[in-house]
């Protein structure tokens, strides 16, 4: 009885999928492309344990393998040539699940959307950051957080 009791409350306390993304988003991508920085371990409350690492990458993925995150930082703002890269690839939610869940962040925050895309693509922008979701037939959505010294101007 206890451990049906117990399963209850963890099944009920857990997150939908689509608000998982929207939590790595707002917690995770947003700060770290606008240079906030993040120390790995921090990503351990949301489930996260690394799977590799390089110089430049950072890569982990959640504890029921449902959720895979990779940081990149690549270059330098003193060479006007910086770019932040965060990668979710969502794979419950799907296409759909995932843009309901974080296109009221998005608006809140200012971000512009593209018009005109095609199904299976969504972009937003603001000040050089650029939030783009899309999903292949039969595949995961990626979540893709991108900012650039480039585009910032």
């Amino acid at each position: 009885m206890l451990a049906l009791v117990f399963a209850a409350v963890l099944t009920a306390s857990a997150p939908p999928p689509t608000d998982m993304t929207l939590t790595i988003l707002s917690e995770v991508c947003l700060p770290y492309v606008a240079g906030e920085p993040r120390d790995a371990a921090s990503l351990g409350p949301l489930g996260f344990v690394v799977t590799a690492a390089d110089e430049d990458t950072l890569n982990f993925q959640s504890e029921d393998q449902a959720y895979i995150l990779r940081l990149t930082t690549t270059g330098a703002a003193a060479d006007d040539n910086l770019n932040r890269v965060c990668v979710i690839q969502a794979r419950r939610g799907g296409f759909d699940g995932v843009k309901r869940s974080i296109q009221p962040l998005l608006r809140e925050q200012g971000f512009s959307p593209e018009a005109d895309l095609p199904p299976g693509r969504a972009i937003w922008t603001r000040d050089g950051v650029t939030v783009s979701l899309r999903q292949n037939p039969g595949a995961a959505a990626i979540v893709r957080v991108t900012y650039s010294t480039l585009d910032a101007g």
